[in-house]
């Protein structure tokens, strides 16, 4: 079902390619029977000087070694299991059969459309057998990185032009019985939003509040600030977004949520005067504070490059930005 393919490898006397230089942003491939046939996105951290194999060090964006302290995995691939980043493309109409990647649980798993649903998403079998119900927007074409080239190649036409303002599509991807990630998957954003669906809190009319938008997977990429209209019942309440508008523009957009997807409005902290690479953050974008990694430093030190959990990738100023509270998510 996949497309293999092999990055060109240098000889480890010679400089690595500039794919491969300190501080490139990548995906790679962990070949592990948990991450089967998955890109995760990932920064060079150095050539590795432990063996004469052509092997690099990365950290891991994303994924992490200790869900407690929050410490980000660092490991060991060979060039052929590292890649640059795709080029951001338009949605595209597939067809069954067609070998696409996945993203799913922060990261691209490789996988093969086996039916396209009447509501316009599509069936998705990863290579693990499992099957997921996916949005267009969630899918790319399955590509190799071979000699410095995407197999098959990129047309102009697929590249992406300015993204549409897409807030309101994801709010409404909300589903009951999307999977929630589970203790063990090793991956700290994903394990601190099911804590927060664990917990059930009761919030009183007016009460200033943020909730979430649920993606297709199962994972919360921001929070929105609103305010409680009314209980509903069953843990459930009409809330009324404070920053996102009717399509009408004749008022605030209004929303009935579960109570696991509602939090009080995080207590006001201290904001460093600057942000260091691979600090976790959340941004200001889009009308709501939205998951992120600092990726770079820029030469001006009031912005920055901030890669979002989604991979969107964003040019932010300081004031833009606020530390990501986890505690938020875990009381």
């Amino acid at each position: 079902m996949s497309q293999e393919g092999k990055a060109t490898t240098a000889p480890a006397t010679q400089d690595p390619p500039s794919l491969l230089q300190p501080g490139s942003l990548v995906e790679v491939n962990p070949r592990d029977n948990d991450y089967l046939g998955a890109w995760y996105l990932a920064v060079i951290v150095e050539r590795a000087t432990s063996t004469c194999d052509d092997r690099y060090v990365v950290q891991l964006l994303f994924l992490y070694e200790d869900i407690s302290t929050g410490t980000k995995a660092i490991r060991e691939y060979n060039s052929v299991d590292i890649r640059p980043l795709p080029p951001r493309h338009r949605p595209r109409k597939f067809k069954v059969g067609d070998l696409v990647e996945a993203y799913y649980r922060f990261g691209w798993f490789e996988g093969e459309i086996v039916e396209e649903l009447h509501n316009g998403n599509y069936i998705c079998q990863l290579k693990s057998s499992k099957r997921l119900e996916l949005v267009v927007e969630r899918l790319r074409l399955q590509r190799s990185w071979r000699d410095g080239e995407w197999i098959p190649p990129l047309d102009e036409s697929e590249l992406a032009v300015e993204e549409e303002d897409s807030t309101e599509k994801m709010m409404e991807s909300e589903t009951d019985n999307a999977e929630a990630s589970k203790a063990g998957t090793g991956n700290i954003l994903e394990e601190s939003d099911q804590k927060t669906k664990e917990k059930e809190e009761e919030f009183s009319e007016g009460a200033h509040v943020e909730v979430t938008n649920i993606d297709g997977d199962g994972s919360n990429q921001a929070w929105f600030a609103a305010t409680i209209v009314k209980p509903v019942g069953n843990n459930r309440y009409l809330i009324r977004f404070e920053t996102l508008r009717t399509e009408d523009d004749t008022g605030f957009l209004e929303k009935e949520m579960d109570s696991s997807h509602i939090r009080p409005p995080p207590p006001h902290i201290p904001v460093p005067d600057q942000f260091k690479m691979f600090d976790h953050v959340e941004v200001l974008y889009k009308g709501g504070w939205w998951k992120g990694v600092i990726a770079e430093v820029l030469p001006d030190d009031s912005k920055y490059l901030v890669f979002l959990a989604n991979y969107d990738k964003l040019e932010c100023k300081h004031s833009d930005l606020r530390p990501r509270q986890g505690s938020i998510d875990e009381n």
